[in-house]
């Protein structure tokens, strides 16, 4: 009987963290993963990003689990600290992604292109401005986290130590 009610108890706790963590989880890979399913659109937005570094859908499951992760660990420090973890990761990754700002995609000629044999267009994006703004906003990102935390912390520090009853 103690035993049962034990595990009822585990249930009430943990329950209501795996079902946010689960649908917040869906919501962000469902998000990313829209381009994915339309076709024609898939295995072109493979060939945006740079071969032998990240594949997309590598990306998708790295920000799904810190998601996921940060919503089971909602109500500690440790949501925080992974929230800043997120953002340095997504910006360290964007500034590889794109050479530093600088995107260069070429298009060969394949068969029912409607360019001439051996010619090869070579498009050249510059777009630093747009990924210096980006990178502004991950460092307020990462600041606004940081100031959340220490409110936590402190807000932890002024009630008393009083361990909750875990079953």
């Amino acid at each position: 009987m103690d035993e049962e009610r034990r595990w009822k108890d585990w249930l009430k706790i943990l329950l209501p963290r795996v079902i946010r963590a689960a649908i917040w989880g869906f919501i962000m890979g469902g998000e990313i993963l829209i381009p994915l399913l339309m076709p024609g659109i898939g295995g072109n937005l493979e060939s945006f990003f740079p071969t032998g570094q990240f594949s997309f859908s590598f990306l998708v499951a790295v920000f799904v689990g810190f998601e996921v992760t940060i919503q089971l660990l909602r109500g500690t420090i440790f949501q925080y600290a992974l929230s800043i973890a997120r953002t340095l990761i997504s910006s360290i990754t964007l500034v590889l992604m794109t050479n530093m700002g600088i995107m260069t995609l070429t298009i060969s000629p394949s068969p029912g292109m409607p360019l001439p044999p051996g010619i090869t267009l070579i498009f050249t994006v510059d777009f630093k401005a747009v990924l210096g703004v980006f990178l502004i906003f991950s460092l307020l990102s990462i600041i606004k986290n940081l100031l959340q935390a220490v409110d936590f912390l402190s807000q932890r520090a002024e009630e008393p130590v009083i361990p909750p009853e875990l079953p």
